[in-house]
């Protein structure tokens, strides 16, 4: 688990994602934590399912730099949201980072708290120097904002996507 001020961000298992895919209420009974019902809205439910066909294919070990990590906000105590990345580090020490967090929630820093958590954790390990975030859909302002206030650089303005990296220190 990766602690902030504010959150708590949960590994999800092989299981925990499984579940997720058939009952959100269930993964909530399962968790001992309330959890929103629209957590696998829109593209993410297709993205677990991704997630989960890498996980069972490496190591355990590196499950948590497959999962997505559920994030708990703790004044509410509720899962909102989710964030991961889409593998280990590759052989230049990147890795790509994805989120989401319930409308709800939206607009209280809650997902720019948790990009930095992640980010942190990413560089705690050696092998990670830095952290992207490929091809944000340029309307999605939102998401470009969480970006830049985790101390992510826009690199590249595509009209498909906008680019972003965080270099280790």
């Amino acid at each position: 688990m990766i602690s902030t001020q504010r959150l708590a961000l949960i590994p999800l298992s092989v299981t925990n994602l499984e579940t997720s895919l058939v009952s959100i209420k269930q993964l909530s009974i399962d968790l001992n934590l309330p959890i929103v019902s629209d957590l696998l809205t829109g593209r993410v439910e297709s993205a677990v399912k991704k997630k989960l066909v890498k996980m069972r294919a490496v190591p355990e070990e590196l499950h948590p730099w497959y999962t997505y990590f559920l994030i708990v906000i703790r004044a509410e105590n509720i899962g909102a949201g989710l964030i991961g990345f889409k593998g280990s580090p590759d052989r230049i020490g990147s890795v790509e980072i994805g989120y989401s967090i319930s409308p709800v929630f939206q607009g209280s820093g809650y997902m720019t708290e948790a990009v930095e958590a992640l980010t942190d954790w990413a560089f705690s390990h050696r092998e990670c120097l830095r952290v992207t975030a490929p091809r944000v859909v340029p309307g999605n302002i939102s998401s470009r904002k969480v970006l830049l206030k985790a101390g992510f650089i826009e690199t590249l303005v595509e009209a498909d996507g906008v680019s972003y990296v965080k270099e280790r220190d």
